[in-house]
Parts: C-alpha cells; structure tokens; sequence
C-alpha cells in the first residue's frame, strides 16, 4: 500500500469518527409516528368542550404530550442499546449528547405549548414544533452525514416560511405532521442511499425530500373541507330557533353586540356594557339546538370552522390616555380572515 493509501485511509477513519451518529431505523419511525399522530389527533382530544377552563385545558395537553413523547423516547432508548448491542456495538458519546439536547427539544415543545394557553400564541404552536424538529434534525446531523444537516435546515426554515407567508392553522399542522411522519423517516431512507456522494446528490436528494414532505401537506391543508349544512337558511328572526341543526343568515348591516367578561383585581365591567359592531357583509352560522356550531361562512363562500385558524382576532395595542379630562383605556384589535385576502371564495 503507498503512502497516499495509507493517508486517505487515515483521513477516512477520522471522519467516520466525526461522522458517528447512526440513528436507528427504528428510531426514526417512532419518533416520526408519534409526532405525526400528536399533530393530527391532538386537535381532536384536547378540546374546549371536554376541558372548557383554560388552565385545566393547558395542563391536559402537557400530560397528553409528556405521556406519548416520554413514553416514545424510553422506548426508542432501549431499542436503540438493543440493536447496538446485538451488532456488538456501543453508543458513542457524541450521540448520547446529542439524544440528550434532542428529549431537551421535546422538552421546550411540552412547555411552549403549555405556556401559550396562558400568555397567547397558539396560532404558532405547529411552526414551534417544525422549527424544534429541524433543530433536532440539525444537531444530529451535526455528527452524522451532510445530508441530514442540509434536511435539519431545510425543515427550520419550512417552519419559519410557513409562519412568515401566513400559511393557516390548520395548514402549519398538517405540515408539522408530515415533517414528522414523512420527512424523518424519508430522511433516514435517503441518508442511507446517498451516503457520501458529491454535493450534486445532496441536492437532488434534498429537492426530492422538500417535495415529497410539502406536497401532502398542502394537498391535506386544501382538500380538508368543512361540511356543509343539508338545511336551508334561516334569516333572523324569521320564526323561533327549534332543536338539531339549523343555519342561520345575518344580512350585512346587522349589528353584533360585543359584551366583555373582565377578570381583574383593579378593573370592572357591568354585566350588560356592551359595544355594538355592525356586519358589513352576509354571514351564515350553523346552530346545533339554537348554539353555534363553529360553522360559519361569508355570503356564498366556503364553509368554514371556527379552529380552522381561518378567522382570528389579535389584540396589538392597549393604551391609557386621557380624553376631555377623562381616562380612557383604547384597545386596537384587527379581526382577520383569508376570505378577504386573496383566499377561496
């Protein structure tokens, strides 16, 4: 063998040392399950009407988080020592540290998601949750192939684009949950092919990665309807609202009382002080037994569900000031929905 042999081989075995981070097939199909399954069912579990006080609302979903995310990582745990054992193999320091930051990361995800039941943000908590596992992604890659980096940031930066191009509530979860169910195991099966082919590779396997994980997401974000009343609409107060399900149509010009329960140690509001808004478009709600449903729709347009995220209030300024010798307190609010920004009629 020739000196230059020799080197490359060298040079090889010290970046198979740097590059010692082999995660399990295992691992990633857990871990890519269960995070799949947390955003898909978790809406459907943690709800308003099995858990109408906030607080309590709050610490359910922290016990339904800590329950799966916990008992999956001492799964994966023992099943990753199994399989190293098996193969005579032991787990490399860099890779116990770098599984310790990763149950950190599900950590910070368990108390962000918590902590916004109590302080806001809860449009946001699927692009933490994107963001958290590109992190996890990255810092794994860190120790292993390029091409696990490269998935790392790629999946960062898809949360932070989904947040920044307003992509809906209902659309930031269903790419949480692909990122999770696909993009791991997508990217396990792509590392192993790629290897430590050229820069060229990467990208391809990189393009394929993006595609194969936004692709579903947006098919499932678009195809998910809201289905639509079988009764015709009513107008209000047309005739007394009766049992099961109606719809109900408000004209535009119909005016909407806004009534505030105030919970406050310094501050009072009357049971009956109300601000009067007006409609200024024809709106349709669905009744169930003479209560709103969460089914609404603008004029002709797309039914819609109050938790798709589509419609939001947000709160930005709350200022005190002083007006013809009075103190006033002003609130600027802004009530949004994608139905008058370019979104589906």
């Amino acid at each position: 063998m020739s000196p230059n042999d020799r080197l490359q081989d060298i040079r090889s075995m010290l970046a198979a040392g740097h590059r010692c981070v082999h995660l399990e097939r295992s691992t990633l199909l857990l871990l890519g399950g269960v995070g799949g399954f947390l955003s898909v069912v978790t809406e459907w579990v943690i709800t308003d009407t099995r858990f109408p006080d906030l607080g309590t609302r709050g610490v359910a979903l922290l016990a339904w988080l800590a329950f799966w995310l916990g008992g999956v990582s001492l799964l994966e745990y023992r099943l990753t020592r199994r399989a190293r054992e098996r193969r005579a193999e032991t787990l490399p320091f860099a890779q116990a540290q770098v599984t310790r930051a990763w149950w950190m990361l599900l950590s910070v995800g368990c108390l962000g998601s918590f902590a916004m039941f109590f302080y806001g943000g809860g449009s946001m908590i699927y692009t933490l949750w994107t963001v958290l596992l590109g992190l996890g992604v990255y810092f794994f890659g860190l120790f292993s192939r390029p091409l696990i980096e490269w998935i790392g940031l790629a999946t960062i930066l898809l949360g932070v684009a989904a947040l920044a191009a307003g992509l809906p509530y209902g659309g930031t979860r269903w790419l949480a949950a692909s990122a999770f169910a696909l993009g791991l195991p997508l990217a396990g099966w792509l590392n192993s092919r790629v290897g430590d082919a050229g820069i060229h590779h990467r990208t391809l396997a990189l393009g394929l990665w993006l595609v194969l994980v936004v692709t579903p997401a947006l098919l499932m974000a678009r195809g998910t309807h809201t289905p639509s009343p079988v009764t015709p609409a009513l107008a209000l107060g047309a005739q007394a609202l009766g049992t099961g399900e109606q719809v109900l149509r408000l004209e535009a010009g119909t005016p909407i009382p806004l009534r505030l329960d105030l919970d406050s140690a310094f501050l009072r509001v009357p049971p009956h002080a109300e601000l009067t808004m007006t409609l200024t478009t024809p709106m349709e709600v669905v009744l169930s037994d003479g209560n709103p449903d969460g089914r609404y729709r603008f004029g002709n347009g797309q039914w819609r569900d109050i938790h798709d995220g589509v419609l939001s209030l947000r709160i930005d300024r709350l200022r005190g000031r002083l007006e013809g010798g009075q103190p006033v307190m002003r609130v600027h609010a802004r009530v949004d929905s994608r139905d008058f920004a370019g979104g589906d009629q």
